[in-house]
């Protein structure tokens, strides 16, 4: 999926200019093929198939898009991290705002 199937896929109206490393971190999940993609939508999943599921259909602003990507990123860490002992709740929640402030900055 180029950046302007996913622009045509995932926003609803207007024209939100995605910046190239945003969009970079969206091809990435969805080319993915580890065992967390293979579990939540499979390697085999269409370009309509994870805009649903990652963005539950069309956005409509940038942060929208930001918001749903670091959440998913926070997903996919959580599910590598299953089972560790060392992942607390303390630990997986200041892993979540590292990702959460790492796509904020890709947007500035």
């Amino acid at each position: 999926m180029d950046r302007q199937e996913f622009e045509t896929l995932a926003i609803k109206k207007g024209r939100v200019e995605i910046p190239q490393q945003l969009y970079d971190e969206v091809e990435y999940f969805y080319m993915a093929e580890n065992d967390y993609h293979a579990n939540h939508g499979g390697v085999d999943e269409g370009k309509n198939d994870f805009v649903n599921r990652v963005f539950g259909g069309k956005v409509n602003t940038l942060k929208s898009i930001i918001i749903k990507i670091s959440s998913e990123a926070c997903k996919e860490n959580r599910w590598a991290l299953r089972g560790n002992p060392s992942a607390t709740e303390a630990r997986l929640a200041e892993m979540d705002w590292a990702i959460k402030m790492h796509y904020q900055k890709l947007c500035r």
